[in-house]
């Protein structure tokens, strides 16, 4: 009896209800399907179809160019002498599941539901998640040149050789060698958790994962598809191909450009919404809008209300449309009682302490943060083994990171200016991209000068000839190099270069995304690839320090999120979030707006103010009443979802 009683809290409807997805008769017809919709469709997208292209050519050409050959040296083998063997999961087989395995789900659910804008969105986020992910993923791969576990078996036939720097001399299959170099990070894992993950997201929208009914066998077929793509990810760590970094990296560089392109065309899986594309539902509120005029109590028209309230209101509307004319012209200049030398004074302060001091120049007292030695770290005999490589010039010298940072991002802000004429724009967008780079640049050589890491070059900055000196007792180094050169040689962590590329380049990112309004939920994926080339070359200018061995991994990384960070909390002092209906423009335009409305409301004369707000009364019935109309309408629609009908 007891036994009976339990499984009376799981009837078996409920069971069959859990993954239901055929459309109820409501929602037949609101159909769209590939013959009707889908050409329209295609053309709405064409710009994203030619970008898609553009990324297979630059994906083939990453493939066929050679890695950055990395310094190796006989210390180095120690993780390096892993045997060669083939791949569990061969380079073939990545395509099948990480993209025509998720397109046979949409097909399936297109077949039993007929929604060409679901089947168009999911196949282009689909792509454009895994093609993204495999330019990204080459991309560093050729950067880093990170040699494979089993480098030494593919470098030498048994017999190693290495030159007077103590680098490899490989004598083995150039076609071996140029792979062993492409390790960081693992390519099977970043286009399966891009394919997989896209999948699972989209799975998890359309059985209704997270809504909040307490089926957790549902989490059950979400999580089947990352469990594939993680044990593709171990298999690779399994077959020495690839070192536990590499597959880390891989997953979370797959899994976050999947999540970034699903969002693009579906809501989050949570959102009541989420089992289908932005697309669907306006196309669904665009139908009902033409098909149902909704006219309110007592046979008065919106329509008729809304004259009357225009023609109220034509003095208050000239003058604000007189004042937004002389702004868009370029006419309307900041306010007079903002003070802006508060801000300009600390700009200057800051780029005094971040500057260098120049040769033959008298001292500074402002460039405090350059003038003080770095602390001088203990370096023994035995932590040499990482600080042995060779030295190298800058890939991107000094004089470029100014230009990279602040000047590349402040002609793009200066465009702007010029199609729209917003001095709003204009000034906080430079006031708050100087802000990102100089306050982390000041955090950055604070950092550097209090750590002292040393170089991985510091054994040829502390030792020219090639000869260490050690303390007798403490075991330290007795360098001999130039002053000048050491001292530059304890400002490793974090890199300056990395840091300052985030920050101004990272501010582009963010300033671009709200103007071309990347989150806009229109589905014009190819926005995401404008967004992420400023991002992908602060990467490149990253990885160009850990090849020109002046800097770790660490360092960049480091460097890489202090920037970052300062610059995504400048950015929000000025401007909206950019998924935000208003992050096209600075706060200051929308105060300013405000303050004009405001303005123009009191100059009016208290007759006109009383027939103002009487209309505006009627107005505001007029649309409780719409969107009563449109609430009763909807309330049997959102029962029958909840019920489990409607999906």
């Amino acid at each position: 009896m007891g036994f009976r009683n339990m499984l009376s809290f799981c009837p078996s409807p409920n069971f069959r209800n859990m993954f239901q997805v055929l459309p109820n008769g409501l929602e037949l017809e609101c159909q769209h399907t590939i013959k009707s919709h889908g050409g329209q469709l295609a053309r709405n997208h064409k710009h994203d179809w030619l970008i898609l292209l553009l990324l297979v050519v630059i994906e083939i050409i990453l493939n066929v160019i050679n890695p950055f050959y990395r310094f190796v040296g006989e210390d180095m083998m120690t993780d390096l002498k892993y045997p060669m063997k083939d791949n569990t999961v061969p380079v073939w087989a990545v395509p099948f599941y990480a993209v025509l395995l998720p397109i046979a789900f949409f097909l399936l659910y297109y077949l039993r539901r007929k929604d060409v804008y679901d089947l168009h969105h999911s196949i282009l986020g689909l792509l454009f998640a895994v093609l993204i992910t495999g330019v990204l993923t080459d991309a560093i791969k050729d950067a880093v040149g990170r040699p494979r576990p089993d480098f030494f078996w593919r470098c030498f036939d048994g017999r190693d050789e290495y030159d007077k720097w103590g680098n490899v001399v490989c004598h083995g299959k150039a076609s071996d060698i140029k792979e062993g170099h492409k390790s960081f990070p693992s390519g099977h894992t970043s286009w399966s958790f891009a394919g997989l993950g896209f999948l699972a997201l989209y799975l998890s929208g359309k059985i209704k994962c997270f809504d909040r009914r307490g089926h957790v066998a549902k989490l059950c077929i979400i999580f089947l598809p990352i469990l594939a793509a993680c044990l593709v990810g171990v298999s690779r760590v399994d077959d020495y191909w690839h070192h536990w970094q590499d597959v880390f990296a891989g997953g979370l560089l797959g899994l976050v450009v999947a999540t970034f392109c699903y969002l693009q065309f579906f809501p989050p899986p949570y959102d009541t919404e989420g089992w289908g594309p932005y697309a669907y539902f306006r196309a669904v509120e665009e139908s009902r809008s033409n098909s149902r005029p909704v006219q309110p109590w007592g046979g008065t028209s919106i329509q008729g209300i809304n004259r009357e309230h225009s023609a109220v209101n034509s003095n208050v509307d000239h003058n604000l449309d007189s004042t937004f004319d002389a702004m868009e012209s370029g006419r309307r200049e900041l306010p007079r009682k903002k003070n802006i030398c508060p801000d300009l004074t600390l700009i200057i302060v800051l780029g005094g302490q971040n500057a260098r001091d120049p040769v033959g120049c008298p001292h500074n007292k402002n460039m405090e943060l350059k003038l003080p030695e770095p602390f001088h770290r203990f370096v023994g005999e035995d932590m040499m083994t990482d600080l042995k490589y060779p030295l190298k010039d800058n890939t991107v010298p000094f004089w470029a990171v100014p230009i990279i940072a602040i000047i590349l991002p402040f002609t793009v802000i200066i465009i702007f200016y010029f199609l729209r004429r917003d001095v709003y724009d204009l000034h906080q967008a430079v006031l708050g991209l100087l802000f990102s780079v100089l306050i982390t640049g000041v955090i950055t050589d604070a950092i550097k000068d209090a750590v002292g890491r040393p170089r991985p070059d510091f054994f040829w900055r502390c030792f020219p000839d090639g000869k260490g000196v050690f303390h007798n007792v403490t075991g330290d180094v007795q360098c001999t190099g130039l002053k000048s050169v050491i001292k530059e040689g304890h400002k490793s962590f974090p890199s300056g270069h990395t840091s300052w590329s985030f920050a101004g380049l990272t501010f582009l990112a963010w300033y671009l995304s709200g103007k071309i309004r990347v989150f806009d939920r229109r589905g014009h994926i190819a926005k995401l690839c404008i967004i992420f080339v400023p991002l992908l070359l602060a990467a490149l200018v990253g990885v160009s320090r850990v090849d020109d061995y002046w800097h770790h991994w660490q360092d960049v990384f480091a460097g890489g999120l202090i920037g970052t960070t300062v610059a995504s909390f400048c950015y929000l002092q000025f401007f909206p979030p950019p998924y935000d209906v208003d992050g096209w423009a600075p706060h200051a335009y929308f105060h300013m707006l405000a303050e004009l409305q405001g303005d123009n409301q009191s100059s009016t004369n208290n007759g006109n103010r009383l027939t103002v707000r009487q209309s505006e009364l009627e107005s505001v019935y007029a649309r409780s009443h719409v969107s009563d109309a449109n609430a009763h309408d909807s309330n049997s629609i959102l029962e029958e979802m909840e019920s489990g009908r409607r999906y």
